[in-house]
Order: C-alpha cells, then sequence, then structure tokens
C-alpha cells in the first residue's frame, strides 16, 4: 500500500476519518513508520489548536459597529440629496446649452437660405413681441428649480445627528 495523504492522515489525527477507510489508514499508520510520525505530528497540531480559545471581541465593538454604520448612511443620504439637487440643475443647463446651440444653428439657416431670411425677417417683431412671456416663463422655470433645490438641500444645521 502507498502512504497516506496529507488530507487522510489530517482526518486521522482530528477523527474526521472514520469507518472502514479510517480503519485501514490507521492499521496502516501502525506497520508504516513514516506515516506514523506525520500522524503523530498532526495528532500533536490537532491538539494544540483545539486548545485555543477564540478571541473576545472588545466590549464597545457592537457600539463602534453600529456608530460606523450610522456615518456611513449619513453620508450616502447627504450624497442622495445632493445628486437630487443637482439634477433639475443639470436639466437646466443642458436646457440652457441646446437652446444656445439651437440658436446658433438658427442664424446659419437664416444666413444661408435668402426665403428663410425673409420669413424671419417677418416674423422678427412677433418673436419681438414673444420675449416678455418667454422671459416670463424662464423665470418661472428658475424659481421652479430653485425651489427643488432649496427643498432637497438641507443646511448642515438643520442636521439631525443620532
Amino acid at each position: 500500500m502507498s502512504h497516506l495523504t496529507d488530507s487522510q492522515l489530517q482526518g486521522l489525527a482530528d477523527g474526521t476519518l472514520r469507518g472502514p477507510e479510517g480503519l485501514a489508514a490507521r492499521e496502516h499508520c501502525e506497520g508504516c513508520a513514516e506515516c506514523g510520525s506525520e500522524l503523530a505530528i498532526y495528532t500533536s497540531l490537532s491538539t494544540q489548536l483545539s486548545g485555543l480559545r477564540d478571541a473576545q471581541p472588545p466590549l464597545d465593538f457592537t457600539a463602534t459597529v453600529l456608530a460606523a454604520v450610522e456615518v456611513r448612511e449619513a453620508h450616502l443620504a447627504s450624497r442622495r440629496h445632493t445628486v437630487l439637487a443637482a439634477l433639475p440643475a443639470a436639466a437646466l443647463a443642458v436646457f440652457a446649452v441646446v437652446g444656445w446651440a439651437f440658436s446658433l444653428q438658427i442664424g446659419k439657416i437664416v444666413d444661408d437660405f435668402a426665403t428663410a431670411r425673409t420669413v424671419i425677417g417677418v416674423l422678427g417683431p412677433v418673436f419681438t413681441a414673444l420675449r416678455l412671456p418667454l422671459g416670463i416663463g424662464a423665470f418661472v422655470l428658475f424659481a421652479i428649480v430653485l425651489t427643488a433645490l432649496s427643498r432637497t438641500l438641507r443646511p448642515s444645521y438643520a442636521r439631525v445627528d443620532t
């Protein structure tokens, strides 16, 4: 019979190798000096390891972990509020950039086409008259965005620390 594997020797030492396989392995160790000495080493190691005790956690371990969790949750809540506050501002910025880019494109189109220039020339007073309602609409949109921002961002003195 060949020598026993490390896992077989460990199983014999800690008592997990049982039945016919364990009996055959034990008989082999009694007849084989090399496997017998390895089994003695594993048995000694298993005995020493079973005598070890788990380290006790510090008394304030639970409180420390819970405090760290609360800090992390507060940080995540603050991040969520910041993102929610940034979304309307980003939408307003995109709206402004798209409007600006669109106005540049209209200028190029008007310069390229004489018919469009004539139509825009005729509609110019109409657009001029519409600037006031457009300005009022922009002001209302701006007020809504600022209100949404003020509702989502809480000042640091209003935050509750528990």
